[in-house]
């Protein structure tokens, strides 16, 4: 693929012209996700440096290293298993399960040959939703076999999470897509009257309600929003604070917590209150949670990735 082709090609991806002056997304150092498995043993990161990193959640030891073509978009480790699941766009690797227990590999088929940024675990393991950017839902097993297809109606799924304890998903995109797997049944919300990308989205461990993140429109002077939803899709809470899109957003394990990556990493409770923030040094892509909640794991677009405790003390800087 030459220059022309990867530009026209990263502009229908991400939908928002304005992108292309706020970040390279060729940039070699960019890591796009971060990931902390639920036993805490492993952090798993990557973007575009043609490589998947696993480092140790005790001591930030590098440990493994999986070769992979740029770009890496999601990881997502099984709530129970030794098994990640990785998307990947503009690339010539399909997006895939990482069996680490059996040391195997599964190619995820019927992807959109333009990649995906979705990809995440149901409640209890089952089930794999894989969003890509021709706006596909694909639902595998967790050996990979495809079990459903879904068009959720938008031009590309940037973003998806599962309900915490039963089989809905929420997709983000162009719009919301609130998706019933049990009953097959779909509907979709426009989160704003401006059309806007949306980039990331996560459900509150009660399940009540969920969180998106967007990018805004800097050209039209729309400025980024976090939003609060109810599970039914109802808009509670808008909030305007970010100078720069929220990239990724997770709330803490016991649910008292949102995370979210930006110009800022910021902590918010339940309601939507600030409850502190740290200017980071590199605009911020990835981040998530440790398993007990003690621990905030970041990336960004040098590459660099970052452990703080929850008041946002930096504990470690780690080379990708």
């Amino acid at each position: 693929m030459n220059k022309i082709q990867t530009f026209f090609l990263t502009i229908i991806l991400f939908g928002c012209k304005a992108s292309e002056k706020q970040e390279s997304f060729t940039d070699k150092g960019l890591l796009w996700t971060v990931n902390w498995s639920s036993d805490g043993r492993y952090i798993a990161t990557g973007g575009n440096q043609d490589t998947l990193r696993l480092f140790l959640g005790k001591n930030f030891k590098r440990e493994k290293n999986y070769p992979l073509t740029n770009t890496i978009t999601k990881l997502k480790w099984h709530p129970k298993d030794k098994k990640l699941a990785v998307s990947t766009q503009i690339s010539t690797d399909k997006a895939k399960i990482i069996d680490l227990e059996n040391n195997a590999i599964i190619v995820l088929d019927s992807i959109s040959k333009d990649g995906a940024r979705g990809i995440g675990w149901n409640f209890d393991g089952k089930l794999l939703a894989v969003g890509d950017n021709e706006g596909m839902l694909t639902i595998f097993d967790k050996k990979g076999n495809i079990i459903k297809k879904i068009d959720v109606k938008q031009k590309s799924i940037t973003g998806l999470s599962w309900h915490p304890k039963k089989n809905t998903i929420v997709t983000v995109g162009s719009q919301i897509g609130i998706y019933d797997y049990e009953n097959d049944n779909l509907f979709n919300i426009k989160p704003r009257n401006q059309e806007v990308l949306m980039l990331c989205i996560d459900w509150h461990p009660s399940g009540e309600f969920f969180v998106t993140g967007d990018y805004g429109d800097f050209e039209k002077n729309y400025p980024p929003l976090l939003q609060f939803w109810s599970a039914n899709g109802d808009n509670i809470k808008n909030i305007e604070k970010s100078k720069l899109e929220y990239r990724n957003i997770k709330w803490s394990k016991n649910g008292e917590v949102l995370a979210t990556a930006g110009d800022y990493v910021r902590l918010w409770d339940k309601t939507g209150d600030l409850i502190r923030e740290e200017k980071a040094k590199n605009t911020l892509w990835g981040i998530d949670w440790s398993p007990k909640d003690n621990r905030i794991v970041t990336t960004d677009k040098k590459g660099r990735i970052t452990i703080w405790d929850i008041n946002l003390n930096i504990i470690k800087e780690l080379n990708y």
